[in-house]
């Protein structure tokens, strides 16, 4: 009876235990589906969301982003204070850390700081400088000076400067596009300015560079006597005359010289016939001109025409103003005009009475300032070296002060040259009459 009971209990014990296992396994194996499952609908859900932002999410964003925002604004409003003290302090660590830095650039025993380094040479500080200041030291210096000293002489750019530069910038511009280029590469490539990537930074360039010339034409206009103003304005001043020409221009790559002023002469000729049928209509005549000198002129004007408004006889060659002021109002050359250049011919539409010299003074004395400096090529260098000498200008480096003084004396040492070799050809010229 007890061993029924047992082999009873003992097969009741086996099957639970097998009913367990059954069970364990069972859930061993839902478990791992379901993990499975999850896995897998984790990877779907980041999937979309790579893809696929809900509307709503993002409004959420939008919605804790403007919280932050306010927040900060609140934080800000009270401890202003803090946050500057915090800052503050930040700057002072910064600064303490960029000095330990400083200190860990390596030194050579004469304390000179090492700028770079190859396995058994290294190249100081002092050496860079000295040859550096030797080659490039003593341009750069002054061209600096003079920049400064210009934009104190001269604070103010008139009308017509700022038309100058104007010039000089589309001068530029138009090469730049002739080459086929950017105005960068241009002025880089073929005019060796680097540095400059716009039209502005350009003309601020030409700005600054046009006022050092300035500055000493202002210095040697203040130098210049009464009689040298007077002077100059009766030689060069005059009426003012609007002209129009056109300028025939030999070939200048003609192997027979003679043949190619020939062919030039008879050009010249046959225009003006064409210009004789229009000339009882004188709106049909300046029409005819204007279109001829466009096709044919070799004269910077031919774009407007061969426009000269308002020059007198220093603007232009003197056998084209000697012509010209023979002519009346409407009238032009009935023969070609030569000069240096070609052969002109010359159409007069106005004229304006001589400017007195009260009126126009600053402007004579300029354009005196600037013959003088053209003809004496030491004025230039001597006008500088009183410039800088008002603004007490000084050089410490004892190379650079040498070049300096020599750079004076080599100018001075040019000009007695020219000058020698002008009087020479005037000597021979006058044997020879």
């Amino acid at each position: 009876m007890e061993k029924k009971k047992n082999t009873a209990k003992s097969s009741k014990k086996s099957t639970t235990k097998n009913a367990a296992k059954r069970n364990n396994t069972s859930k061993k194996a839902t478990v791992k589906n379901t993990n499975n499952k999850v896995s897998k609908n984790i990877t779907e859900v980041k999937e979309t969301v790579k893809t696929v932002e809900k509307p709503q999410e993002v409004k959420i964003k939008a919605a804790k982003k403007s919280s932050l925002i306010d927040k900060c604004k609140g934080l800000w409003a009270k401890n202003k204070e803090l946050v500057i003290a915090i800052c503050i302090i930040i700057l002072l660590i910064a600064v303490i850390v960029g000095m330990a830095f400083y200190k860990r650039v390596p030194k050579l025993k004469n304390g000179s700081s090492v700028v770079a380094s190859v396995k058994g040479l290294k190249v100081n500080a002092e050496e860079l400088y000295e040859d550096l200041s030797d080659s490039y030291g003593l341009d750069n210096v002054t061209n600096k000076i003079d920049e400064y000293i210009a934009s104190k002489e001269v604070t103010k750019l008139t009308k017509k400067n700022e038309e100058y530069i104007d010039q000089v910038v589309d001068y530029y511009k138009q090469y730049a596009e002739y080459y086929g280029t950017s105005f960068e590469q241009f002025l880089s490539s073929y005019v060796g300015i680097s540095g400059i990537k716009t039209e502005k930074q350009f003309r601020e360039y030409v700005a600054k560079d046009y006022k050092k010339t300035l500055a000493v034409q202002k210095y040697v206009g203040n130098k210049l006597t009464d009689k040298e103003i007077n002077d100059y304005y009766n030689d060069n001043y005059s009426e003012k005359l609007t002209i129009r020409v056109i300028l025939v221009e030999p070939d200048k790559d003609a192997e027979d010289k003679d043949k190619a002023k020939k062919e030039a002469l008879e050009t010249a000729k046959g225009l003006i016939k064409r210009l004789d049928k229009y000339k009882e209509d004188s709106k049909k005549l300046v029409e005819k001109f204007e279109d001829y000198a466009y096709d044919n002129s070799a004269d910077s004007s031919y774009k407007d025409g061969g426009k000269k408004k308002d020059i007198m006889k220093k603007d232009v060659d003197s056998a084209v103003w000697k012509a010209a002021s023979k002519l009346k109002n409407g009238e032009y050359t009935s023969e070609p005009v030569e000069s240096e250049y070609g052969y002109y011919i010359i159409l007069r539409e106005s004229s304006k009475k001589k400017q007195s010299l009260k009126s126009i003074k600053d402007e004579v004395i300029n354009a005196c300032a600037e013959a003088k400096l053209k003809e004496d090529t030491t004025l230039n260098a001597n006008a500088w070296d009183k410039l800088r000498s008002k603004y007490n200008f000084k050089i410490n480096n004892s190379n650079m002060k040498k070049a300096y003084n020599q750079k004076l004396k080599d100018a001075q040492k040019t000009d007695s040259k020219e000058s020698n070799s002008t009087e020479t050809t005037e000597t021979n010229t006058k044997k020879e009459d």
